[in-house]
């Protein structure tokens, strides 16, 4: 079954709770990103005094409890409830799946950055070891708060369109705004780890 828009965004709402920034998902091989995704999984289960197998139930309670506030506010079907049900009983959090949806968000945010700052993704990437996206744009005369609000337009346009769709309301909109505001903050000002 071909995973849809309701679907991304739950897996990557919860991808963004396992996700610091994109530095993960530029690893060379599945077998990277695997072992990648299952230490940092390890870091933040260690970091909440739990373990992954409670992490994860954690997460996928969240996301199951998602599902029913969407479900009840009329935003998705039944039908649609119980494939989204299915999908995250069976998810595993180190699959192809989250990480696909989570590295299409960010290569649209990193896209937005490279276009403020003048350069092809790729310079991009090969610029962000050992510094940030914030030294980067200071670095080249340019506003912090420029190169975030180009991360962010990517999602501000989806969400304009979902608006006018009538599949959100603005006061969601703006909600989801805010926490990608937030997280977008947090990616910027990341110095991205030199790479080995």
């Amino acid at each position: 079954m071909r995973l849809d828009r309701t679907t991304v965004a739950v897996l990557a709402g919860a991808g963004a709770l396992l996700v610091s920034g994109g530095a993960a998902l530029a690893s060379k091989s599945d077998g990277d990103r695997t072992t990648r995704c299952q230490e940092r999984l390890a870091r933040i289960a260690e970091r909440r005094g739990v373990t992954v197998e409670q992490l994860e139930a954690d997460i996928k309670a969240r996301l199951l409890a998602r599902v029913d506030t969407a479900l009840a506010a009329g935003r998705i079907t039944s039908d649609q409830a119980a494939a989204l049900r299915q999908r995250i009983g069976n998810a595993s959090f180190c699959s192809g799946v989250i990480r696909h949806a989570l590295r299409h968000r960010v290569r649209h945010v990193l896209a937005g950055a490279a276009d403020y700052l003048g350069v092809t993704p790729g310079e991009l990437r090969s610029e962000l070891p050992g510094t940030s996206l914030a030294a980067l744009a200071v670095k080249d005369g340019k506003t912090v708060d420029g190169l975030e609000a180009a991360m962010l337009a990517p999602a501000k346009e989806r969400l304009a369109k979902a608006v006018a769709a009538g599949t959100i309301t603005q006061a969601q909109a703006n909600a989801r705004l805010a926490k990608l505001g937030q997280r977008i903050d947090r990616l910027a000002r990341k110095t991205f780890p030199v790479k080995s």
